[in-house]
């Protein structure tokens, strides 16, 4: 039964089905009871499914939906990380439609039977579909509803329409188009498409002195994939255009952005443009609009960091922090954290730039530096609202700083990121940004430093001898609680992860909790030694030594690391 066929269904989530899909989710401990009923409310005016309704609000993450679906099907749950890549031969049979209307995909015939990926689907109906065009029996696999829906439209999509050769196509197009009179638009829908294709973040257009590349930034590496023409230049000004720039001015460097729709899901497509030797480098960044969010365990963070997390973010005020470079998975960390709160019964308000997550029971602004509407103008409204909890996208001035520590001080719980290098680089940060110390130390919760660091390809992975190498940093991190293994995981090269040997990213993190002796540090002003000092004894584990437990526990590689983190701290 789909869970919108039968409204009894729904009502069964609110606990009086002991086997229903709503019952599941609260006896796991995933959604209280209250939500339930405010779902349930809502329901009647929006007629939407229970599970989606769950999904949408932020009361239980897409994967948390999935697993306890599955559960109930017993059958196993797969994640979207290891999902495996569909058989021509086999989802050839079908179509798109058929598909998505049903909400399955075909993923390959095995000893006789057909291996089926689930979405919000009915195993009777998808069974009956599969015997009808093969004749075969199923075994069914779980996954999340939308990132099945996305499967099913990327492998149709591009079975009929690869973006290699739909770009090269545009690309003779308009070098022969001498009048200019034909539009760049399908090149750029193509390339937008060739980039989700790849689980790109990021399209970069870098002029050379004969050519101008494109690149791709894919787990946080750049990807060349082709060239084009310095003819095409006009593919730079139909962007510029739709990014509301000023297509003329070739002399500044300039901002905006647009939105795309690709395989039907929305995006948000910053542009930034520098002024470079041979022309203008471009550099379009692709943000998904998202209402689904992992919770912090299911993003990669360690189980007892979550409980300390889980507790600081019950603090009815205060300060929290996320630290890193750009890309680090900041934001991503921060709104998977701020979805432990009980969202339902607590008002909370951000300022963005721009919006990546909805949290549909929050109000979400987004920062328009044209209207003047940027971090610290948003924070002197926000204490008008009766907030609870406050997100700052960005602490980047010392008025926004100082906005966030007084809000912390008065009774808010505040949510923000801090671009520097490390935990210990916050005090002086935020001292530059003439933040008064006692107030800090007397607000300031947490502080989570995070790297992003790309994942070994589990359709790859196997083992090598560890090397001198990897041994001697493996040894120079600190004390190790066993010796290190003659042998380390690491990816093979496959058609999945592109021969990369990694297939997603995960983050490498080391975090601080503000005990009263740290507090008192940071009031007196002392040196990063002391800091550091009162931090181990509170059970700060560092960052190289968080990322050689990824190492040891063969989710990424020692390359890796130094890539990312570095060889020591």
């Amino acid at each position: 039964m789909r869970l919108h066929d039968d409204p009894a269904a729904a009502l069964a989530g609110a606990g009086l089905g002991s086997s229903s899909l709503g019952d599941r989710l609260v006896q796991a401990g995933v959604v209280a009871p209250v939500a339930i009923d405010y779902v349930l409310q809502k329901q009647k005016i929006e007629r939407q499914p229970l599970g989606h309704l769950l999904i949408d609000l932020g009361f239980a993450s897409a994967k948390e939906v999935a697993r306890q679906l599955a559960a109930q099907r017993g059958i196993p749950f797969v994640d979207p990380a290891s999902m495996p890549e569909p058989d021509p031969a086999v989802a050839g049979v079908f179509n798109r439609a058929l598909c998505l209307s049903h909400g399955f995909l075909p993923l390959g015939e095995h000893a006789g039977r057909v291996q089926v990926l689930l979405g919000d689907a009915s195993t009777e109906a998808v069974a009956d579909q599969v015997r009808r065009k093969l004749g075969r029996e199923c075994d069914f696999l779980q996954g999340e509803f939308d990132r099945v829906a996305q499967a099913i439209h990327q492998f149709y999509y591009f079975a009929d329409n690869p973006p290699a050769k739909l770009i090269e196509t545009e690309v003779r197009k308009l070098e022969a188009d001498v009048d200019r009179a034909y539009s760049p638009a399908r090149l750029l829908d193509h390339i937008l498409h060739l980039a989700v294709k790849e689980r790109a973040t990021d399209v970069h257009l870098a002029p050379t002195a004969h050519s101008r590349s494109v690149l791709l930034r894919v787990d946080g590496v750049l990807r060349p994939m082709f060239a084009l023409s310095p003819a095409l230049d006009r593919l730079i000004v139909y962007v510029k255009l739709q990014a509301d720039m000023e297509a003329s001015e070739q002399r500044l460097p300039q901002d905006g952005s647009f939105t795309a729709r690709v395989l039907e899901q929305p995006y948000t497509v910053r542009v930034s443009t520098l002024i470079s030797e041979f022309g203008e480098r471009m550099v379009l960044r692709l943000l998904p609009e998202r209402a689904s969010l992992d919770k912090l365990e299911d993003l990669g963070f360690w189980e007892e960091d979550v409980a300390t997390l889980r507790k600081v973010f019950a603090r009815p005020h205060g300060l929290i922090l996320m630290t890193g470079p750009t890309g680090s998975g900041k934001s991503t960390t921060l709104h998977a954290a701020l979805r432990m709160q009980p969202l339902i019964e607590r008002n909370v308000v951000t300022v963005e730039d721009p919006v990546e997550y909805r949290v549909p029971v929050a109000c979400q602004t987004e920062v328009n530096r044209r209207a003047g509407y940027d971090f610290a103008n948003a924070m002197r409204h926000f204490l008008r609202h009766d907030p609870d909890v406050i997100l700052v996208g960005e602490i980047r001035d010392g008025e926004t700083a100082r906005a966030a520590v007084d809000a912390a001080s008065t009774g808010h719980l505040v949510l923000s990121t801090l671009h520097v290098g490390g935990i210990f680089g916050v005090v002086p940060r935020l001292k530059l940004l003439e933040v008064d110390t006692e107030t800090l130390a007397e607000n300031l919760l947490a502080v989570v430093n995070q790297r992003l660091v790309r994942r070994i390809c589990p359709h790859c992975a196997t083992e090598h001898p560890v090397t001198p190498a990897e041994r001697e940093w493996l040894e120079s991190v600190g004390p190790l609680d066993t010796p290190v293994p003659e042998t380390l995981s690491h990816g093979a090269g496959c058609p999945a992860c592109r021969h990369t040997g990694y297939l997603g990213r995960l983050p490498v993190y080391e975090l601080l909790e503000v005990g009263r002796d740290m507090a008192d540090a940071i009031a007196v002003d002392a040196d990063r030694a002391t800091l550091r000092t009162h931090a181990m004894a509170a059970g700060l584990k560092p960052i190289h030594r968080q990322a050689r437990r990824r190492v040891l526990a063969g989710q990424t590689t020692v390359d890796e690391i130094l890539r990312t983190v570095g060889a020591t701290g």
